[in-house]
């Protein structure tokens, strides 16, 4: 068989592989929301569900209110980002942490503190399994969508 061209030399193809993956999951974690934004989203809502009932509506539409320019860097952040192609349907893991997610937002509501040590201790809780909540669902998010985009049809 003379007349095949024979291998290009120093061509791995696992290294090509792992090339490709590694650009996909970059393009990938590209149009996600950045950690930064997701910490203080989460820090922004933790802080409110902890002072619910302790403090007075004023200071909790205040602390709310940080949410618009959260927001507005969001949408500043998005125009310069590539467009997420959209998820058919979220995984199992998703739909479980975004449960747990809920399930902590209400249960806050439910706990009434009386002194402020506890509304430490609210708070410290509700950012604890919020974090790990937000965090595990952008994780399950990133990887569905990869998942996804390599079982998809070109």
């Amino acid at each position: 068989m003379p007349d095949e061209s024979p291998r290009t030399v120093g061509f791995d193809p696992r290294a090509a592989l792992a090339e490709v993956d590694g650009a996909s999951g970059a393009m990938v974690h590209s149009t996600e929301a950045p950690r930064g934004f997701a910490l203080a989203l989460v820090l922004i809502i933790s802080t409110v569900i902890a002072l619910l009932g302790v403090a007075s509506w004023p200071l909790l539409l205040g602390i709310g209110a940080l949410l618009v320019p959260l927001g507005v860097w969001y949408l500043v952040l998005l125009r310069n980002r590539p467009k997420p192609r959209p998820i058919l349907s979220h995984s199992g893991p998703y739909m479980l942490y975004a449960l747990l997610l809920m399930l902590v937002m209400q249960g806050g509501r439910f706990w009434e503190p009386e002194s402020w040590w506890e509304v430490v201790a609210k708070w410290i809780v509700i950012f604890a399994v919020s974090w790990y909540s937000f965090s595990r669902m952008r994780t399950s998010a990133i990887n569905n969508r990869l998942k996804d985009a390599n079982e998809r049809p070109i």
